[in-house]
């Protein structure tokens, strides 16, 4: 089940061009400035705005003209064909209604099987909203609304426009985990500018420049590549995957394993031994040294290799490092650089001062 993408559109003076295809399971995320194409390109995706081309999900056409010999006649299935579940910036929910007239109105409309709704509320936690009108809302309650009627009919495939972008700090993370979650049964198309949204949730990431797809692939090869767009960032960040540790008791610190070294993080106590966790790690907050320093009051010091140096700005270098068999940056200065004598292969230690999960 994927969505291959071969399109062409124009807003304007404004003009979009793609060529690419989602991965068929968890979050790609869309990610680029704004004016990059990208809510442009999920719209065209889910019908809503035109574009000339062909769009492909899995066995079905949903639209095939002009660019495309596929198919004699032009194909454009309206967007209530398409088995899509939508949420924008601004929830588009009944405002003469309560919650559950708005949930009730979708399952009629989509025929939603039996039950559905009822699963619906519980996984997004909506239950004690139902008899309240949408206007008496929070816009933290309201996307949460918005996502439960997006999940009915059983979508075979989420377009979320910056979903997040209108809400408090106090809102996101909630919601945030209800869309990795919804993620791990139906896959998501997630459009965000927001670094942090796109740390949490992408598995896959599609970096957009100027109306074009110019990088696409795994988030964590993406944020590490040193010819990559993310690089160059000031906030150049990379991800580690690793698992729940033991946590120290009397020095408050939760250790999370990656390969077989072990990170320390302070002050959690709530993971399960064993869960799967993220680490991010900002190019910034790792210094390199050539042997095991014995007196740092730095924590987390691993040994690392070099996989390759960039130059991205006065006296300014970029060091990709492979540290148990995943690579994370350490931005540094071109003359200490100079000073390790730096090289691709150069084996080291990676002086990590600050950890955090995502």
């Amino acid at each position: 089940m994927s969505l291959a993408l071969s399109i062409r559109g124009r807003r304007g003076a404004f003009q979009l061009q793609v060529d690419a295809t989602l991965q068929p399971e968890g979050v790609t995320v869309l990610f680029g400035a704004s004016g990059a194409g990208k809510s442009s390109l999920l719209r065209m995706v889910a019908g809503l705005d035109p574009c000339e081309g062909t769009i492909r999900f899995s066995d079905q056409l949903w639209r095939s003209s002009g660019l495309s010999s596929e198919r004699k006649n032009d194909v454009d299935l309206a967007v209530w064909q398409r088995p899509i579940g939508m949420m924008f910036q601004q929830p588009t929910l009944f405002h003469h209604l309560t919650v559950q007239g708005n949930l009730n109105y979708v399952a009629r409309r989509r025929r939603s099987p039996i039950g559905q709704v009822e699963q619906v509320i519980k996984q997004t936690g909506i239950a004690p909203l139902l008899s309240r009108r949408v206007d008496g809302l929070s816009g933290g309650e309201s996307q949460r609304v918005a996502l439960a009627r997006a999940l009915l009919g059983t979508p075979r495939l989420l377009l979320l426009d910056e979903p997040l972008s209108a809400l408090g700090e106090e809102h996101k993370q909630g919601l945030l985990d209800l869309i990795a979650l919804a993620a791990q049964t139906v896959p998501v198309l997630y459009v965000t500018h927001n670094m942090d949204e796109l740390l949490r949730l992408a598995d896959q990431v599609w970096l957009m420049e100027q109306g074009r797809v110019v990088a696409q692939g795994p988030v964590g090869q993406e944020l590490s590549r040193l010819d990559g767009v993310l690089a160059q960032r000031a906030d150049a960040t990379a991800l580690l995957a690793g698992e729940v540790g033991s946590y120290v008791r009397e020095d408050h610190l939760q250790g999370i394993r990656v390969g077989s070294h072990t990170l320390w993080l302070p002050g959690l106590q709530r993971l399960t031994p064993g869960e799967p966790v993220r680490l991010r790690i900002a190019a910034r907050d790792v210094s390199l040294c050539l042997s095991a320093p014995n007196d740092s009051s730095i924590l987390n010091i691993l040994p690392a290799q070099v996989v390759g140096l960039r130059d991205v700005g006065p006296g300014q270098c970029l060091v990709q490092l492979r540290l148990a068999g995943q690579c994370i940056l350490a931005r540094i200065s071109g003359r200490s650089a100079r000073q390790l004598s730096l090289f691709p292969g150069t084996d080291l230690y990676a002086q990590i001062k600050a950890v955090a999960l995502v």
